[in-house]
């Protein structure tokens, strides 16, 4: 049997990261990369022979395109659901399909692809869930997302509890700031923006892939992501909103 690491959101930050420490593993033997953009893949092959780019859409029908590739010589090592989208503004200003597009990557995409991957899953079997502090507490002008990590969060934590009979781990990761390329730089004015307590991608997944290791159902990394996690539990939500909207006044 061939001991595989599937990771979506191969092609970018969090999942290149991810990409490129599994493809270091002695134990394993292939990484598929998933990601939309074939030029981007074929840039992953780069890292190393163990790299397998598979181009899937995980807002269509990416998730079955990965699972006709499961088979009875699969076993699925380490399982890390990285892929998803952001939005900051109102949501009234989304259009529906893009409200639609939204819940089935961040949301049903990582379900499914879990669901199709079981049973190719054996014992000390890993599943890293890259969520987000912001899955501590409801964000105005976030709400998609930090609903969706909430969700990814709550359901992680639960699957965890149930998958410990057959000794594989489900890790949730929840990072605060993270300094890929989905973060905006500049302001509408031209302003630089500043993140407080931004950490590197390296570090994310370095301490992902150590927590997952040592069977944590949480990886909190950095000071601000683990404050605010017991801030949001300890501070009426209420408060913890209106602070988030003082925090963001300059860029809504």
């Amino acid at each position: 049997m061939k001991h595989i690491a599937v990771i979506t959101g191969a092609t970018g930050g969090i999942g290149t990261g991810f990409v490129r420490e599994c493809s270091a593993m002695d134990d394993i033997d292939e990484v598929w990369a998933v990601g939309r953009n074939k030029d981007k893949l074929e840039e992953l092959r780069k890292i190393g022979p163990k790299i397998v780019p598979i181009e899937a859409d995980l807002s269509a029908d990416g998730v079955d395109n990965i699972r006709s590739r499961f088979n009875d010589e699969t076993d699925i090592s380490i399982l890390v659901n990285d892929a998803g989208i952001a939005y900051m503004g109102e949501f009234g200003k989304m259009e529906t399909d893009a409200v639609k597009r939204f819940c089935r990557i961040n949301c049903s995409a990582p379900s499914e692809l879990i669901s199709a991957a079981l049973p190719y899953m054996h014992e000390y079997s890993r599943i890293l869930n890259i969520s987000s502090a912001s899955s501590f507490q409801p964000n105005p002008y976030l709400c998609m997302y930090s609903a969706s990590k909430a969700y990814l969060t709550y359901f992680s934590r639960a699957l965890g509890i149930e998958l410990r009979g057959r000794k594989i781990t489900v890790t949730c990761v929840c990072p605060y700031w993270v300094d890929t390329g989905m973060l905006p730089r500049t302001r509408p004015d031209g302003k630089k923006i500043s993140y407080r307590g931004m950490l590197s991608v390296g570090k994310v997944v370095k301490k992902a892939l150590k927590d997952s290791d040592h069977g944590k159902t949480m990886s909190v990394p950095g000071f601000f992501a683990n404050y605010f996690r017991i801030y949001s539990k300890i501070m009426p939500t209420d408060i913890v909103m209106r602070q988030w909207l003082f925090g963001i006044r300059n860029y809504i």
